[in-house]
């Protein structure tokens, strides 16, 4: 049991820290934060060996007890890689076995959670606990595609917000049955007219979305400015930006307007949509901005300020979601001091010392600020074993 407080998990590259982490912050969001896909978590064992490629059925288990101080509660996380083909292998002749054998094994990902032994479905799973995940590969918020900003943005909101993830899985479904129906209709297979309800869809779940994420970002941006000042040695003007477009309804109360705006672009794109065959309106293809300085932090920041920037950000998460939940957020911090001078390691480790709990991964323990190591409970990762250090 990791007790209250800072607990540090040090040891050397490829022993396992960051995938600690990655385990623990799964069972936050239901997804990994690093993987592109869920097959990407099951897909090597401890050796490293392709599994898949090997005929294996393999899965992924993260478990743990979350105690508070009123209640006990076990979160459980599985994925299952099965393979179809041998559930119809006992019912078929020899023949048809062997002629089995020679095709592409059929495979496909079950996905499975509990709270206290109880199956659940994902969207009653996603913020029993809450997390807040600090890598080095934050930057990808500055520098990387529109997608990993969309994909960071919905990880936060559906840990509080059960109702947006449930519009946010039924319209990734909606997307893709459209894209399917528009390509459908290009070919004549299909008629305009059955459309209709995938539009509606959008119009609904695609405008809830939108308003959700366009307040939650308006909500960070003022949350980033203190953390900023804080952190950046210039006092420089950190901002987030919603970038959509519907933005000109943005500034009306609810999402019915966004909605009405989202009818009339999904009608003036609908011989674009059919003649590529997908869906270009709705928050599938939105994002956010950072400046600094009212200037593009993608273009003009160097890689130190965006490495403030970042850090600022996932700071005002972790109020952020301190502040809806009305509990301390679990933080999570995988060998970021590496990346940061003295002054600022200080700084951070502060602000991290006032949650109730955190998690500190490094290579090198030099890299922990002074203060802070005789308050800290610490523990060596060796070939993924983890014992206490006195």
């Amino acid at each position: 049991m990791l007790e209250p407080g800072v607990t540090v998990i040090y040891g050397n590259n490829g022993n396992g820290k960051s995938n600690l982490l990655e385990a623990i912050y799964i069972l936050s969001v239901g997804k990994s934060q690093r993987a592109i896909n869920d097959k990407d978590l099951i897909s090597f064992n401890s050796s490293g060996i392709d599994a898949t490629n090997e005929g294996l059925d393999i899965h992924t288990k993260v478990s743990a007890n979350i105690q508070r101080s009123d209640e006990s509660t076990k979160i459980q996380f599985n994925l299952f890689e099965i393979d179809s083909s041998s559930e119809t292998s006992r019912y078929t002749t020899n023949k048809q076995q062997n002629h089995r054998k020679n095709l592409p094994r059929q495979k496909s990902l079950t996905k499975l959670v509990r709270v206290n032994g109880i199956r659940k479905k994902i969207s009653d799973f996603v913020g029993e606990v809450n997390a807040v995940l600090f890598t080095v590969q934050d930057l990808e918020l500055i520098y990387g595609a529109p997608k990993i900003r969309r994909r960071y943005l919905d990880m936060l909101i559906s840990q509080h917000d059960r109702e947006y993830l449930r519009a946010l899985q039924r319209y990734q479904k909606t997307i893709v049955q459209r894209n399917h129906l528009l390509r459908n209709i290009k070919s004549g297979v299909s008629k305009l007219p059955e459309l209709a309800p995938w539009d509606q869809n959008i119009m609904d779940d695609g405008g809830y979305i939108i308003s959700t994420r366009s307040k939650i970002i308006k909500h960070l941006s003022e949350l980033c400015i203190s953390q900023h000042h804080l952190l950046s040695p210039l006092k420089e003007q950190l901002k987030l930006m919603y970038l959509t477009d519907t933005e000109e309804t943005i500034s009306q109360a609810g999402h019915a307007n966004i909605s009405d705006v989202l009818k009339d672009k999904l009608s003036a794109s609908l011989n674009f949509d059919i003649n590529r065959g997908f869906t270009s309106v709705g928050p599938h293809r939105d994002d956010f901005k950072v400046t600094i300085n009212g200037l593009d932090s993608a273009r003009f920041a160097s890689r130190g300020q965006a490495r403030i920037a970042t850090l600022s950000i996932k700071l005002a998460e972790a109020q952020y979601l301190s502040d809806v939940r009305g509990e301390n957020p679990l933080i999570l911090l995988d060998d970021v001091f590496s990346e940061l001078d003295p002054v600022r390691r200080e700084l951070v480790w502060d602000l991290i010392s006032n949650y109730e709990q955190s998690l500190i991964t490094t290579s090198d323990m030099d890299n922990i600020p002074k203060d802070g190591i005789s308050n800290m409970k610490k523990f060596k990762i060796f070939e993924g074993k983890i014992d206490p250090v006195d």
